[in-house]
């Protein structure tokens, strides 16, 4: 009752992850106007694919961090709110990983008109490694696949996932930072959200 009145109270942010199907829709809705957009304003030729890579990543990024940091912030700040969250944590997963296989494609655009982009590196083995996580941690993201996988097998893999992905997103900031000082606050968010699970798990009982 309590998760349903904070859900109820807060609907402009939470009333999209009531369900999976929803999440999903909301994320592919907005990640194709953001595709279309970036083209309307950078063109259909490679500097607009480019745009287009770089837009679809931030989309799918806050996403993640949501995802990454739930259950963290529902044992740090245990109430209604966070409990709803948390239980919507399924659900905003998928809605990452929608946005994140809009902004695969997106690449796999890019790189028809820029072929080096798929060079066999340090860069493309992690980025390929990323999308194998995603992909495999939305594929289990059900009832069904915890029941084969066994709960301990199926955490191993989607905390794996996690951390792998956090991993990528530090190493792809830091490189940015040494290029775009703007690129900062990405790092300094991904610090705040490690401090935070470092927090939540000194309190794991």
């Amino acid at each position: 009752m309590q998760e349903t009145q904070a859900i109820r109270a807060y609907p402009f942010w939470l009333a999209w992850a009531n369900r999976p199907r929803r999440a999903i829709g909301w994320a592919l809705a907005v990640s194709l106007c953001v595709v279309g957009a970036t083209l309307a304003l950078e063109g259909t030729a490679s500097l607009g694919w480019r745009a287009v890579t770089r837009h679809t990543a931030q989309v799918a990024f806050p996403l993640f961090l949501v995802a990454f940091l739930a259950s963290s912030i529902a044992r740090l700040w245990p109430g209604p709110l966070t409990r709803a969250l948390l239980a919507r944590r399924r659900a905003v997963g998928l809605a990452f990983a929608t946005a994140q296989l809009v902004h695969g494609l997106a690449i796999a655009i890019f790189a028809s008109f820029e072929p080096r982009t798929f060079e066999i590196d340090g860069a493309f083995v992690g980025g390929a490694l990323g999308f194998v996580f995603v992909v495999a941690m939305a594929a289990t993201s059900n009832d069904t696949a915890v029941r084969r996988l066994g709960p301990k097998a199926w955490r191993a893999l989607h905390a794996s996932g996690q951390i792998t992905l956090f991993v990528i997103y530090v190493v792809t900031y830091a490189g940015r930072v040494a290029e775009n000082p703007r690129y900062a606050p990405g790092i300094l968010i991904l610090i705040a959200a490690l401090g935070i699970r470092i927090a939540a798990a000194a309190r794991r009982p």
